[in-house]
């Protein structure tokens, strides 16, 4: 059979598809190489979220096709986020491309392999597949729960790519955490476009409580459950309370804020306030023992003033947030935003993108002290190569986005816990010996 390389761009939900992908094609008989030179077949599942993405996953491409041009790859595949929006314009520019293939079903991506047809763009349909071949780092794994997003935010392009909201049924996805528990893992981190809401399409109501405690009941001992991208609008208090019952869970919460600016928040197709995103972090203080907080935020937004911005570098210095990511405003098509006036220039992004990481980058630091002197459980990743040095996680960081906790032991194995003292905080990674 023929040998595949797939190229993975953005988040950790187009890792899932990535991993789907792979076990279908390996069920199939097809050979799976890390070398894109030994592939005759090159599957690039791209991003297509903000202009960045879209500028890296284009660059991905074209590098990636000079393997067509030197003769040894006989068809490329672009998949995924920016093959489902823009099929014809890849088709058109880039003729190296033999096949488009979307994300609406990734079932089909051995029609894609196998067939003659230029462009795919499948059904949207809910995820059914329940086995995977797991990447990433050794002892974390994702559960998606739901592909798909229906709050519509003004400046956000989700919706017209991957569609409405589509919960997968608890039975699946207890289906497939079984066969992720097969593969050693030590982390399930569930996901979603936006995790709270959960189970509305089907049930009609919130249902991420419901699966926590189903998820939690069938976990071994010794195992983190976290949950990544919770709508802060969508977090009620029955989630709450099964979050805290639940004894795998991580009081780790990842919030979107995106602006803290009242006439903002409104014009991004939010429903509450600032001071109810205040009240919902003292609420989660209140309820859990020494939680950690993720957000981000967007600046930029058009018709954002210095007013506005200032309201949001106020908020931050309330909220306290350990973590936060940020991002320039990125005028996306067909998105309500971009058709607003009061476009914000690019060096005044740039000005705020700056002053807010400076500002959230002390706050971290003044944040994340409170855990040096104590001790953590940190899941080992890899080994720093020519040392006795490991680099890992404590549980107040995610893969990814947050920072590192490098370990001093002796022959630890990655995918596994080791039991450490958190010695000093080196910027945003930790310092830990046994």
């Amino acid at each position: 059979m023929k040998t595949i390389y797939l190229e993975t761009l953005g988040c950790s939900k187009n890792q899932v598809d990535s991993e789907k992908m792979l076990y279908l094609l390996e069920e199939a008989g097809y050979l799976i190489t890390d070398d894109p030179e030994n592939a005759q077949i090159i599957i690039i599942n791209t991003c297509g979220f903000i202009k960045s993405a879209k500028e890296e996953a284009i660059e991905t491409i074209l590098n990636l096709t000079e393997y067509k041009l030197d003769g040894q790859c006989e068809k490329i595949i672009v998949a995924g986020c920016l093959a489902q929006r823009y099929a014809e314009e890849i088709k058109k520019e880039i003729p190296e491309v033999d096949i488009v293939f979307g994300v609406g079903n990734i079932s089909q991506v051995l029609e894609a392999v196998e067939g003659e047809k230029q462009t795919i763009i499948p059904d949207y349909q809910p995820d059914h597949l329940t086995k995977r071949k797991i990447l990433g780092y050794p002892g974390t794994g994702y559960l998606r729960i739901s592909d798909g997003c229906s709050n519509f935010c003004s400046y956000c392009s989700i919706p017209l790519i991957r569609g409405h909201l589509r919960s997968r049924e608890i039975y699946e996805i207890l289906e497939e955490l079984q066969f992720m528990m097969s593969q050693d893992l030590s982390e399930i981190i569930i996901i979603a476009q936006d995790s709270a809401n959960y189970g509305q399409d089907i049930h009609h109501k919130a249902m991420l409580g419901e699966l926590i405690s189903q998820i939690d009941a069938v976990l071994p001992d010794n195992i983190w459950l976290r949950v990544l991208y919770l709508h802060p609008e969508h977090l009620t208090d029955a989630i709450l309370d099964h979050m805290k019952k639940a004894r795998h869970f991580l009081p780790y919460f990842d919030l979107p804020f995106q602006s803290a600016s009242d006439k903002i928040l409104k014009s991004m197709g939010r429903k509450k306030a600032a001071h109810y995103y205040l009240n919902l972090i003292k609420k989660i203080r209140d309820k859990f023992e020494n939680p950690v907080f993720r957000s981000s935020f967007i600046v930029g937004y058009p018709g954002e003033t210095e007013g506005d911005f200032q309201q949001t570098l106020d908020f931050l210095n309330q909220a306290k947030l350990d973590w936060v990511g940020a991002f320039p405003y990125s005028k996306e098509e067909n998105t309500q935003a971009a058709h607003l006036k009061k476009q914000v220039s690019k060096k005044v992004k740039e000005k705020r993108y700056n002053q807010l990481l400076d500002l959230t980058e002390s706050i971290t630091t003044q944040s994340l002290n409170r855990f040096i002197g104590t001790q953590q459980k940190v899941l080992i990743e890899e080994p720093v190569e020519g040392s006795d040095l490991y680099l890992g996680r404590f549980w107040g960081q995610a893969p990814e986005v947050d920072g590192l906790t490098v370990v001093d032991a002796f022959n630890a194995k990655p995918g596994t816990f080791i039991q450490t003292t958190i010695k000093k905080l080196n910027g945003k990674d930790f310092y830990a010996a046994e």
